[in-house]
């Protein structure tokens, strides 16, 4: 996780840059990464432990899990575009 560069770089500069692609990208990645591994912790904990009540347990886990999958494909797309952004020279 590249939690110091995204503290000294985009959230200071957030909201009023969120338009440009520099900002957005990083924003973006963060948040998203951030969802996916608290939904991927959630899906732990319910499906693989009894730790939560029976009401808030998955039943139809494979659906969760393909579904998170596909969200995690999007962040690490996004964590691409975001390096590429910041660390790529164009000629």
């Amino acid at each position: 996780m590249r939690s110091g560069a995204v503290h000294r770089q985009v959230l200071p500069k957030l909201p009023g840059r969120i338009g440009k692609p520099y900002y957005a990208l990083a924003a973006t990645h963060a948040a998203l990464g951030g969802v996916a591994e608290l939904a991927g912790l959630y899906i732990l904990l319910a499906v693989g432990t009894n730790l939560l009540p029976e009401k808030f347990r998955i039943t139809r886990y494979k659906f969760w899990m393909r579904r998170l999958l596909l969200v995690w494909w999007i962040v690490l797309f996004l964590g691409m575009a975001t390096y590429a952004r910041w660390y790529v020279t164009l000629r």
